[in-house]
């Protein structure tokens, strides 16, 4: 294949990539283009561009590849041999057969370079972020993940819905639990900016690729609570997915998640996080000890001028990593006055991203037929 040839299926795949829920969108760089070149292979690439989202088995998509005189047989093992290095979504049935599907940029082929991520990949991710994506998916509006509160910072007032408390999300769970590395962790680790956090910390849940089993084990919900205490006792944020049956629970850094050091970025960054709950000080109580300040992952607190503690609730995330941080306890988490209901779970989050996709499109169209495109800054 030619080099324009290559070129030209590596950006039929980021378009196709693009039109899915999670956008792909394109760069003035092309590093996007980058990024899908260290994954898959300009053949893996046209095999990409016939998936599904909703997984198939070999055969309804061999078709195409019939015609270009492949067997099922070659065709089935090119798809295991993306599957196994990460780049497509992968499931297997209890009866041994495997299913495949396109995967995402986030929650999906990158998550999937669990310790086979290189600096280079890395670094073109963290470049992919500032360029492009990160705007794109703020934009959309609805997040694929979302904070909870951690379990000393919320009172005994609140009625605390099951799917903002960690402990009745786990007690819940009716599918098998795996524990695998954060991919965050390992990024900044092969960039040498590694954090003193625990990597082994990212808890994926039931319907997830089997791409985590190679990745990961197999956990109870005792030992998930167990990890959650510990990241929870380091002051780590808990971020499920955004869903009430989440399909991932992060316990996030601002050392190391992309998310959170992404957000600070842009104004107001806790209008992009699903939370319930915001901060409140007591300030009769605070003696501007400043604990605050170190332990917030987003830059929500500051001392002003009187030696009191103030939050920004532009940047309060409504975690609570604060609430235990404060020795004169003089900060409560809030809830907020309009609760916010969460989708069902990962299919319904992703038909929301969907659907709000479809109207920012539209909305686009419009602008731009009026000559007033704007963007997130």
């Amino acid at each position: 294949m030619s080099s324009k040839n290559e070129d030209d299926i590596y950006r039929k795949l980021q378009i196709y990539l693009d039109s899915l829920p999670v956008d792909y969108p394109e760069t003035e760089s092309g590093v996007e283009i980058r990024i899908l070149k260290h994954l898959f292979t300009p053949q893996e690439a046209e095999i990409a561009l016939n998936l599904k989202i909703i997984p198939q088995e070999p055969k309804a998509m061999f078709r195409p590849f019939k015609k270009k005189g492949w067997t099922l047989e070659q065709f089935s093992e090119a798809l295991l041999t993306m599957a196994k290095k990460g780049s497509i979504n992968w499931i297997r049935r209890r009866d041994g057969t495997n299913y495949y599907s396109i995967a995402f940029l986030i929650a999906g082929f990158y998550d999937y370079q669990i310790d086979r991520l290189t600096k280079e990949l890395a670094d073109d991710f963290f470049q992919y972020l500032d360029e492009g994506f990160m705007s794109a998916m703020l934009e959309n509006g609805i997040l694929q993940m979302r904070t909870i509160p951690i379990e000393k910072s919320i009172s005994v007032e609140y009625n605390v819905s099951n799917y903002d408390e960690i402990k009745a999300i786990i007690e819940d769970i009716d599918k098998t639990l795996y524990l695998s590395p954060c991919i965050c962790r390992q990024s900044k680790e092969v960039q040498g900016k590694a954090c003193d956090h625990p990597i082994e910390t990212c808890i994926s849940i039931g319907v997830n690729p089997r791409i985590f089993l190679e990745q990961g084990r197999e956990i109870t919900k005792e030992e998930a609570l167990e990890v959650l205490k510990m990241s929870q006792d380091k002051g780590m944020v808990i971020s499920p997915s955004n869903a009430q049956k989440p399909f991932m629970i992060c316990s996030c850094c601002r050392c190391s998640c992309f998310v959170l050091d992404n957000l600070k970025k842009y104004a107001n960054p806790a209008q992009y996080i699903n939370s319930n709950y915001f901060v409140e000080i007591d300030r009769e109580s605070c003696s501007g000890c400043a604990e605050c300040i170190t332990s917030c992952h987003m830059d929500a607190n500051k001392i002003n001028d009187e030696g009191i503690s103030e939050v920004d609730l532009g940047y309060c995330i409504g975690c609570g990593v604060c609430i235990p941080a404060c020795p004169e306890n003089a900060r409560k988490l809030t809830k907020k006055p309009t609760e916010t209901v969460p989708p069902g779970n990962f299919t319904e989050l992703y038909q929301a991203i969907a659907k709000r996709k479809v109207v920012l499109q539209e909305k686009r169209k419009i602008d731009k037929d009026y000559g007033r495109v704007k963007r997130i800054k």
